[in-house]
């Protein structure tokens, strides 16, 4: 069974490293990474992911404009869409959903369990489950 496939759209950087190597290498999945929600839109169609991780918090003048499109893609091919950000704890799970987001990634995460967390969030279930924690 080939990996999952995961598009992240981090405009930080140093988080787009550190979760990039997170998810690829705890989590044995595929990862392309987005610099932009804009950009992220362009790669859905070429990468055809399992699931779109998401910084909302994006500097793009258009960036509700993008995330919605982002959603509307979600929708369509039935693509969990992540949100990450550091207001987590702003929204309930119900409320998330009713917003089109599969979860959230809070920040600031923990590397060790972010795959783990990521596999739970996303009902993989391909990590063991005594290795599931909040990131």
């Amino acid at each position: 069974m080939a990996p999952k496939s995961i598009l992240l759209i981090e405009h930080e950087p140093s988080i787009r490293e550190v979760l990039s190597a997170c998810l690829r290498e705890l989590g044995g999945w595929r990862v392309t990474a987005s610099t932009s929600i804009q950009e992220g839109i362009g790669l859905c169609g070429l990468v055809h992911p399992d699931a779109i991780l998401v910084d909302a918090s994006a500097p793009e003048a258009d960036a509700l404009v993008f995330i919605e499109q982002l959603k509307q893609y979600s929708v369509s091919l039935a693509v969990p869409l992540v949100l990450i950000t550091n207001r987590a704890n702003w929204f309930t799970l119900p409320e998330l959903h009713q917003m089109g987001f599969a979860g959230t990634i809070p920040k600031p995460f923990n590397p060790i369990t972010l795959s783990a967390y990521v596999s739970q969030l996303l009902h993989w279930n391909s990590l063991d489950s005594s290795l599931r924690a909040d990131p």
